[in-house]
């Protein structure tokens, strides 16, 4: 049999690549979206071609964002689901209906998990409290506006986050939800750190030893705000949690294209020149006081534990 990916997985995994989606959290439905669509449109005739095919479009997906441990879950979760219904001899049409059901379920977890985050978040942040964030984050918002809807004046120091500047799009959201947001050049975070009370960045992964991995810049801006005494939260959801680097795995660091940083045009001029655009960056544990996950609010050297019981769990249903 011949394996296709098929037009909505590759239409998604275009989409992204030029618009750039803003969070794991967005991208990981997307991708989930499209998977549903492509196996139901599915012409195989036995299991075992089907799963060729799931697996297929999966590893397409994968290839969106190579950090986005939600993404890659997500993912793994579909492909565990249908392996087991396989397993168990059900047709091609009710493979489909897994692949459906997987998807979605994953999907209410990930948005129950935010909303959870943003309960714990909330209840982090002080009335008066003066926020620092950098990138485009789910639950950094959703704990932001929660604290918001709870009654808290907040100030919000926003990133531009360049060079895709999604920290606009953070600021918009703010400000409409009647949070006091200022809006600020990355270079400008040393200036305003003493003003703050709290940095909240999200993540796009976690790895074991409570290292985050998220958009660059983010490991800068923590390292800063350690040496000024401010601390640092990560909202994360345990989706978020990396597996394979409690076996020693490394989380691929992606660089995006030139032309975010200087148009075609201009680099074609000048051949000599370079332009370097890594998406995100690794923080250290060490300049991270806490993750607030929908499990409850961890110190990161606790981020071994929920990896391990992850880990447990996915042998035990696999």
């Amino acid at each position: 049999m011949k394996k296709l990916v098929h037009r909505e997985v590759m239409r998604v995994v275009e989409d992204v690549r030029i618009r750039q989606m803003r969070g794991g959290t967005i991208v990981t439905r997307e991708a989930l979206t499209s998977l549903r669509a492509a196996m139901q449109d599915s012409k195989t005739k036995t299991a075992n071609e089907f799963l060729a095919e799931l697996e297929e479009n999966t590893r397409y997906l994968t290839n969106i964002r190579a950090a986005s441990v939600p993404l890659a879950n997500g993912l793994r979760y579909v492909v565990q689901e249908v392996r087991q219904a396989a397993d168990r001899g059900v047709g091609i049409n009710e493979l489909k209906s897994v692949v459906s059901d997987a998807a979605l379920a994953y999907g209410r977890k990930l948005d129950d998990s935010i909303e959870q985050v943003a309960e714990i978040g909330a209840r982090r942040l002080r009335n008066g409290d003066v926020v620092l964030t950098h990138s485009y984050s789910s639950s950094v918002l959703a704990i932001l506006k929660k604290a918001r809807q709870q009654g808290k004046e907040l100030k919000v120091f926003v990133t531009e986050t360049r060079p895709e500047l999604e920290g606009r799009d953070v600021a918009r959201e703010l400000a409409v939800a009647g949070i006091d947001t200022t809006l600020i050049i990355d270079s400008a975070v040393s200036h305003f750190i003493e003003d703050a009370d709290k940095v909240l960045v999200g993540a796009e992964a976690v790895a074991a030893n409570g290292a985050i991995v998220n958009k660059i810049g983010t490991a800068t801006i923590a390292a800063v705000a350690h040496g000024a005494r401010v601390r640092v939260f990560v909202a994360a959801t345990t989706q978020k949690f990396s597996p394979e680097t409690m076996f020693g795995e490394l989380i691929t660091i992606e660089e995006r294209d030139a032309s975010y940083v200087l148009d075609d045009l201009e680099l074609r001029k000048m051949p000599n020149l370079r332009v370097r655009n890594p998406a995100f960056d690794v923080t250290s544990p060490q300049d991270i006081d806490l993750i607030i996950t929908e499990r409850g609010v961890i110190p990161p050297q606790a981020a071994i534990m929920i990896v391990r019981d992850q880990t447990l769990a996915s042998n035990f249903t696999s």
